[in-house]
């Protein structure tokens, strides 16, 4: 199963925004994601689709499925079928030698295939090559799988925003990671995306310079998605 990663544009935006609601219990409308990809020099957002195997099912997107059936009137409303559909998408912010990633979501029968390692991984990346020193995220107190994930590239726990969920008050754990300009890092990283490449035995099909670095032309563990809130 073919993946590609692109730069999101406002065309992207209902796909993003329909993944956005299964992920999130708190999305972003709409016009937030638009707001973001204005200023390409402060920020990076990227969609992750799948390449070659047509358009996703309706089944496969929440206004068909799951809260198609809560929500009866939004049968009606019905995104056009995309060939290389949309399946997961990531952003950070640069704010002068800092990033801070402030979301990652795959759609939930995507998950388990490693890619929204893959999305952090690019993000990584663009943050590297950008002059970024250090990097930062939010993750929910309760979200373990992401935390494991944030701990490999060495995100470690640096406090706590108290009630920072509005949906349920939860917590958010605050994370840093070490410095990513180092050549320690860079080795550390190098073999990581290296070990990812491989474990995905050729999926994501490159068409930019974003992770050439792994002497890989052709590469292709799930978070559940970075916990956030609109800003």
């Amino acid at each position: 199963m073919p993946f590609k990663i692109e730069r999101m544009k406002v065309e992207d935006i209902p796909e993003v925004a329909e993944i956005d609601r299964i992920s999130f219990s708190t999305p972003w409308p709409p016009s937030a994601y638009r707001r973001e990809i204005e200023h390409p020099d402060r920020n990076y957002y990227i969609v992750l689709r799948r390449v070659g195997e047509g358009p996703l099912k309706d089944k496969d997107m929440s206004r068909h499925g799951v809260l198609a059936n809560i929500l009866p009137f939004l049968k009606d409303e019905k995104l056009e079928p995309n060939p290389n559909p949309i399946i997961g998408y990531a952003g950070l912010w640069i704010i002068g030698e800092e990033a801070h990633v402030t979301t990652i979501a795959v759609l939930p029968q995507f998950r388990g295939k490693k890619l929204g390692e893959l999305l952090l991984v690019s993000l990584i990346d663009y943050a590297r090559k950008n002059g970024v020193h250090r990097m930062t995220l939010e993750a929910r107190v309760s979200n373990h799988v992401a935390q494991t994930l944030y701990r490999k590239y060495t995100f470690k726990n640096a406090g706590y925003r108290r009630r920072y969920y509005s949906d349920n008050g939860e917590d958010a754990l605050v994370m840093w990671s070490d410095r990513i300009d180092t050549d320690e890092f860079a080795n550390k990283f190098e073999s990581l995306k290296r070990e990812l490449f491989e474990k995905l035995n050729g999926q994501l099909l490159l068409e930019d310079d974003s992770m050439e670095d792994a002497s890989h032309r052709h590469v292709g563990e799930h978070i559940e998605h970075v916990d956030r809130e609109s800003p």
